[in-house]
């Protein structure tokens, strides 16, 4: 046993992946101290306080394009900037591109667009609830979920042509077209997926087990997430139901209607729920958009003018929404601000952590899924 006068060293976790020769992403500090029962290691060890910090894989995207960026140039960092977050990140880019330059996207390409946002959304999801569940060491829950997620990307390789960053998004559309017939797969393949995951949400919802580990854990409540301004699944588990593709509809989303998913509790059982639905969700918005896929073409006819200029774009990314604001003239990009839902989510984590114990630390890291990579770009 552990006298409460006991002292634990302070410990520090380094967060994200990364080289062993190098510091990763984001290193917490914590300042511990024991519970009545507990390990000298720290293992039954309360949270007293929490120290964040940055600044190791800083890749300076908005000072680079504050000295100059050719347009070219611009959208492949953006796109590169996460795994994640790809995908959204640079449909928020281009959108703030087009209002700029007044380009029109052609309805094919906003449909296309939109597949490949709910597609990320559901890898990313996906990534996180099999990750949730290595954690409560429930290792046949987590194989499945992989399994699914592996299949989610397998069939997104096959319709884009790349697993990841595929390059599609492009200044006023798409780079390439994709047909029909690899339209229909995709939809086969998203339909297997989409059984197999309604089994296992069912499963999980019910789990006891699963329930009694994450309820109660790491509450936000809704009026702490609105003062926080917190988004994306994070702030729809504490009931705040918003939404950008229902708020700020662009593209493909303003034919194609979203269902808001929302919970109440704001704990980590309810931000593990809402991903999970969300997922069910994003595959039924691409079922109905190949659907109702339009012909024609994907680029925006003639060249987009860059003229001077600014422009925003909106996006609700895996995370939560996207905000990005530009300016530009005709020979590229001179000032970027790319603001994504883990800057809000981050603030909130020192408040969050402390008193909890340290053995849920990685379940309330998983909750909230930060995304350090948009962080530090």
């Amino acid at each position: 046993m552990v006298s409460s006068s006991a002292s634990i060293a302070p410990l520090t976790i380094t967060i994200g992946p990364y080289h062993p020769a190098l510091p990763g992403p984001m290193r917490l500090h914590l300042d511990l101290k024991p519970l009545a029962r507990g390990s000298p290691l720290g293992w039954g060890a309360q949270i007293a306080s929490v120290e964040i910090e940055l600044g190791y894989n800083y890749l300076g995207l908005e000072e680079r394009a504050a000295a100059g960026l050719d347009w070219a140039h611009a959208l492949s960092l953006v796109e590169g900037l996460c795994g994640c977050c790809s995908q959204a990140n640079t449909l928020a880019y281009v959108q703030a591109v087009e209002s700029m330059a007044l380009a029109i996207v052609p309805p094919r390409a906003a449909y296309i667009r939109m597949v490949l946002a709910e597609t990320e959304r559901i890898i990313s999801h996906l990534l996180n609830a099999a990750e949730t569940m290595q954690a409560l060491h429930l290792y046949e829950r987590e194989a499945v979920l992989r399994d699914l997620r592996e299949r989610a990307v397998q069939a997104l390789d096959e319709w884009a042509g790349a697993r990841a960053q595929p390059g599609m998004i492009a200044y006023g559309g798409l780079s390439r077209n994709i047909d029909d017939a690899a339209c229909r797969e995709l939809t086969l393949a998203i339909r297997h997926v989409e059984r197999v995951l309604r089994t296992q949400i069912s499963s999980i919802i019910n789990n006891r087990e699963i329930a009694a580990r994450m309820a109660g854990l790491g509450v936000i409540s809704s009026q702490e997430a609105t003062v926080a301004g917190l988004r994306g699944p994070v702030a729809r588990a504490a009931a705040i139901a918003t939404d950008v593709r229902v708020a700020f509809p662009t593209g493909a989303y303003e034919e194609e209607g979203v269902t808001i998913v929302a919970q109440r509790n704001g704990d980590a059982f309810a931000r593990l729920v809402v991903r999970l639905l969300e997922a069910l969700e994003s595959m039924r918005i691409i079922e109905q958009a190949i659907d109702d896929l339009p012909a024609g073409p994907v680029r925006a006819r003639g060249v987009i003018e860059m003229k001077s200029g600014s422009g925003i774009g909106r996006v609700e990314g895996p995370k939560g929404e996207i905000f990005c604001w530009i300016r530009g003239e005709a020979a590229g990009l001179q000032a970027l601000h790319l603001s994504t839902a883990s800057f809000p989510t981050l603030g909130i984590l020192p408040g969050l952590l402390r008193t909890q114990q340290l053995e849920d630390l990685r379940l309330l890291l998983l909750s909230v899924d930060l995304c350090m990579a948009c962080v530090e770009r």
